[in-house]
């Protein structure tokens, strides 16, 4: 009797030590993998050939802060048609989410890359020419709009052996939307439409209720009282708040050069307001870093000898500004030095400011010839990455620490 005590002892006591191996490898394993920064991007390579009329070549790559550097996806541009849309504003076509990165290569297809595994998980061809994407990071879900609708992607959990795909591609709205944001709920799209008769490059906001399945228009494509084959309004960015209270807009006149400004909209009250003056030479895309404070960079060196931008301090300089959505102050983040132009700001979830710098000749990406991705936390800038050749896409994936 006492000899099977002994094993019945044993073996608790070994089941015991087994299940606190299991625990501490699995809090080690946390631990450390919160300590890794991740940072997902797309560089476009440098075109060395200056004969070709297209030909790009572009890289999805995954880096972290313990020096791995993984390829996601690599494409070249097939033809002039795509090749000219991957030079404007080549961001468009790119979204990172917690665990896939959705993009195009042929403006054809959406193609969905898994982080871990670094294969693909989706890919679902549209009649209709792909022109921007974007993505709900906290649902992992994908706006699309195309020439003709906006589209959501989301995942679907599988029911028992079906052999369905992961994921559902399901058309939400008819139209031509540009810079589609989903809200952190997915209840609502906000995004530019272009939809105007007269001109349709003359670009409106509005707002869509995926719930209700409806539409409202919050402001017009006109910009004062010129008619619209004169002078209209151009979106290059929208952003809404986690609580859904506010939109933003970065936007322009079509006037030479472009003097890009921020909109603000008061989602409850439907109150617009223009920040023309404090927020002129704004570089989108910016970033919510909480309901109502909304980070930017503003500045530009090439546009010295434009304009008067006597409104704006140190116009001619790249750097991060939080504008205050309810006073609307502008706030300078003066901890960025002077020979750095910090553009791209991202708010990561441990409370540092994330942006890229870059050596870059003009905006066309294949001018860009080397970024840097820096952290700005706790008054210090560091130096994360080096990146050979020019960033086009890029996001914090992890930053916990």
């Amino acid at each position: 009797m006492r000899l099977d005590n002994k094993v019945v002892i044993k073996k608790l006591l070994f089941a015991g030590l087994i299940l606190f191996a299991i625990v501490l490898l699995g809090f080690l394993y946390a631990y450390f993998q919160s300590g890794i920064e991740k940072i997902g991007y797309v560089k476009v390579l440098n075109n060395k050939n200056q004969d070709l009329l297209y030909g790009r070549e572009f890289e999805g790559r995954l880096v972290d802060s313990r020096g791995n550097d993984h390829l996601l996806f690599k494409f070249k541009t097939t033809d002039a048609e795509v090749d000219k849309n991957f030079t404007l504003f080549p961001r468009r076509f790119f979204a990172w989410g917690k665990n896939y990165v959705a993009y195009t290569q042929n403006l054809k297809e959406v193609i969905l890359v898994d982080y871990k595994t670094r294969k693909e998980v989706f890919r679902k061809g549209l009649n209709e020419r792909i022109e921007f994407i974007n993505v709900n990071r906290e649902k992992e879900e994908f706006v699309i709009a195309t020439e003709k609708a906006l589209y959501v992607l989301k995942y679907q959990k599988k029911q028992g052996n079906e052999k369905k795909s992961l994921f559902i591609l399901e058309r939400v709205a008819e139209g031509k939307f540009c810079w589609p944001s989903l809200s952190c709920d997915s209840r609502y799209i906000v995004c530019g439409e272009n939809n105007n008769k007269e001109n349709y490059s003359a670009t409106s906001f509005v707002l869509i209720d995926l719930q209700s399945n409806t539409k409202k228009k919050i402001f017009s494509e006109k910009i004062g009282n010129l008619p619209l084959t004169q002078d209209y309004r151009l979106i290059f960015s929208t952003a809404i708040s986690e609580d859904n209270k506010w939109a933003v807009i970065s936007t322009s006149s079509s006037a030479s050069p472009p003097y890009v400004y921020l909109v603000t909209v008061n989602l409850k009250s439907g109150a617009v307001r223009e920040f023309s003056k404090n927020t002129g030479l704004c570089n989108s895309p910016g970033f919510f870093i909480s309901n109502d404070k909304y980070m930017f960079a503003q500045g530009e060196p090439e546009y010295k000898g434009f304009g008067d931008y006597s409104s704006i301090i140190d116009p001619f300089r790249s750097k991060p500004v939080i504008l205050d959505l309810n006073t609307g102050k502008l706030e300078i983040v003066n901890d960025v030095p002077k020979d750095i132009n910090a553009y791209w700001p991202i708010y990561g979830n441990n409370k540092a400011i994330y942006f890229i710098d870059r050596n870059y000749q003009s905006f066309v990406p294949n001018k860009i010839f080397d970024t840097n991705i820096y952290r700005l936390k706790n008054k210090k800038v560091e130096l994360l990455f080096q990146i050979k050749g020019g960033i086009v896409s890029y996001d914090v994936i992890s930053s916990i620490h």
